[in-house]
Order: structure tokens, then sequence, then C-alpha cells
């Protein structure tokens, strides 16, 4: 696998991909590509460079990815997630304004990208990127909304 370099970073998504999504968590990366040729189809990928340990959609899984939006103070978080057997993996990324004494305009914006692992409704990490991310890169508004049954 081709490592595409973007803005100085590198990323899982191979050089006929675009990158949706990438960041560093500890060592590892985390991805979110797009095929180029194919505009509604994403790809997930987390380990290193040329070494994925973790692909979605894989040979036996359903492409389903859905999203979330959700207002905070001074900002959202957008959430982009699937489910791959009891496992849930939620890649967000969070712009709000930290907690302070001060007046809403004294307060500083934070942003935050990360990884979110839930099994069974149970969160067992929350990988939050080491370089900040970039958030989302493109456009995912056409994921179908997360539907809370």
């Amino acid at each position: 696998m081709v490592c595409q370099v973007s803005y100085g970073e590198e990323s899982l998504c191979s050089g006929k991909e675009k990158i949706v999504f990438s960041c560093h968590v500890d060592k590892k990366m985390v991805s979110l590509c797009r095929p180029i040729d194919s505009p509604r189809e994403l790809i997930y990928r987390f380990g290193n460079a040329g070494k994925p340990e973790m692909t979605y959609p894989g040979p036996k899984d359903r492409n389903e990815f859905y999203r979330s939006d959700a207002p905070l103070f001074g900002g959202g978080i957008t959430t982009l997630a699937f489910v791959r057997g009891d496992y849930e993996y939620r890649l967000y990324s969070k712009i709000g304004r930290e907690e302070s004494t001060g007046t809403s305009e004294e307060r500083i914006p934070e942003f935050e990208d990360g990884v979110v692992v839930s099994k069974s409704g149970k969160q067992l990490k929350h990988l939050i990127c080491d370089d900040g991310g970039e958030g989302f890169r493109e456009d995912i508004g056409w994921v179908p909304l997360h539907s809370q049954n």
C-alpha cells in the first residue's frame, strides 16, 4: 500500500483515494478514505503506514457508515461511525469553547478529533488525535444520520 501525503501528514489512504479524515494516535494512524472514483464510498483504516491492523469494510462486512451531529457550547461535534460485530467505532471532530468563568467571547476555542471504540454499548477506548487532526476534510452530509431506536 502506498500512503498518501497531504498537508505534510501521512495517512493510510492510497494514491487512488482522497483523505476524508486522518490523524496520529500514539504511534499509529487512523484514516477515513474515499476512492477517487466512488464519491459515496468510505474506507476506514487503523494501524501503521503500509500495515493497517484493521480495515472496514472488509470482505465479510456491509459498507454501512452513519453519522450524527450535535451542538456544543461555541461549536459542535460531528461523528461518523460503523459497527463490526459487537464493536462500534466512532470517528469524531469536535469544536467547542473551554470552560471558564469568563464571558463566552473570552473562552478559547478548543478543537479535538479522535476515535471512540465501544463493545456492546460500553466504551473501551477513547483515542484522541495527537496532532490535533484536521476534522473531516470533505462534506459527509450524504452519509445517513444515525437513527436512535
